[in-house]
């Protein structure tokens, strides 16, 4: 065979050296996007207080996963497909995590009719519904506003719901002529007869707000020996004669700045590089929030922990929790628990709506005696930058 024109050889050179750096680079680039989705997928194992940059890589997990998603479709696309096999094994290692962020029912589960006793006879049971609401208001719109005499949307939500307990979180009302507590109790007392405040510290018209249509039997305030600020709220309600444990928490929110929230949303907008410096200060404003939320879970954990005569009941625990399903906080308050909204939800369920930070940051976690018959978003306008989230469970009989 006769020897190949020059530019045919050369052609071939250049060819093979451009395959090889590109499939290099691919090969590099896939660990790397593997090796940072797998340390965000379980970034909740390790506390801020040890190495807090695993907070952060969680914060970015919904991110991570996107990048990751597109550049196996690119590998695909450009049949690279060994390389792609490692992003599938990730994909597989996060499986876990991915559900946990992003669930996908597309129908409320269905209840337990009957139950099957240690000596193998089944027992039908009753189907006993029982629906939670949790909500950060953010200041119950402008109740604390003074002249502000029009109806308030978040008390008219509180009112529609059909939850038979309402959690409510910076739950603000006026002591002078805005809208006060009393009529604010008033306009839901028909429906919610029981309710509790837990103020904040230092404040006379913020607080963590309980409204039941069951008697509230016992209420405790969730603090350490030091008197750490945890605004977590412990109660005990009769639900029909069974006594059910119920914590409402709002735990500390990341001190970002308005200004450098409004710095986020112009970068969303058009990209400036100088502001990069100065974005990258404000992330660095929500480190001592993370470690911060580390404590005051260990706090109200310890807390449960101790109480003996606790232990054994349905125990709800709700609220504003300002962390994702990927964060230590998350991870370290569920403990043993369930996500009602792993067990029912669609999507992400994005609670928190302040762009360009949208996240799953208000939780409701259970005890192994209910069972998530349906979760989801209330996207009512309420002035919030929060969503409520509204959980039906089926409560389940004592075992005997």
């Amino acid at each position: 065979m006769a020897a190949l024109p020059f530019w045919r050889r050369a052609a071939k050179i250049v060819y093979r050296a451009f395959y090889w750096t590109f499939t290099s680079f691919a090969f590099a680039l896939t660990l790397l996007v593997a090796l940072l989705l797998s340390a965000s997928s379980y970034s909740d194992l390790i506390s801020p207080t040890v190495w807090i940059v695993m907070s952060y890589l969680g914060l970015i997990f919904p991110v991570l996963l996107i990048i990751a998603i597109l550049w196996w479709l690119l590998l695909l696309v450009t049949r690279r497909w060994k390389i792609s096999l490692i992003l599938v094994a990730t994909f597989l290692i996060c499986g876990p995590r991915i559900w946990r962020y992003c669930p996908l029912h597309f129908a409320p589960q269905e209840p337990v009719t009957s139950i099957t006793k240690k000596n193998g006879k089944t027992e039908k049971i009753p189907v006993d519904i029982f629906k939670v609401m949790t909500f950060n208001t953010r200041s119950l719109g402008d109740a604390h506003v003074k002249d502000i005499k029009e109806d308030l949307p978040v008390m008219n939500l509180v009112r529609d719901c059909g939850a038979d307990v309402v959690l409510l979180q910076e739950y603000s009302f006026s002591t002078t002529t805005g809208h006060t507590q009393e009529q604010l109790h008033n306009s839901v007392k028909d429906i919610y007869p029981y309710h509790h405040l837990l103020l904040n510290y230092g404040r006379k018209d913020l607080s963590i707000a309980i409204y039941s249509k069951w008697p509230i039997l016992k209420e405790e305030k969730i603090d350490s020996a030091e008197k750490k600020y945890t605004w977590t709220n412990y109660y005990e309600l009769n639900v029909r004669g069974r006594r059910i444990a119920v914590v409402n928490c709002h735990l500390a929110h990341n001190a970002i700045s308005r200004s450098n929230r409004k710095l986020y949303r112009e970068q969303m907008a058009h990209f400036e590089s100088d502001s990069l410096r100065q974005m990258e200060e404000g992330l660095r404003e929500i480190g001592p929030s993370f470690r911060a939320r580390a404590e005051q879970t260990g706090i109200i954990n310890r807390y449960l922990h101790e109480r003996e005569n606790a232990k054994n009941l349905p125990l709800l625990i709700c609220g504003d929790m300002n962390d994702t399903p990927t964060s230590f906080t998350y991870r370290s308050m569920r403990g043993n628990l369930g996500d009602a909204w792993e067990d029912a939800g669609l999507g992400p369920g994005i609670s928190f709506k302040d762009a360009p930070f949208w996240f799953r940051i208000d939780h409701v976690f259970h005890s192994e005696h209910f069972r998530t018959l349906d979760a989801k978003v209330v996207k009512t306008e309420t002035k919030s930058d929060h969503y409520p989230i509204l959980v039906t469970f089926q409560l389940l009989p004592e075992k005997k």
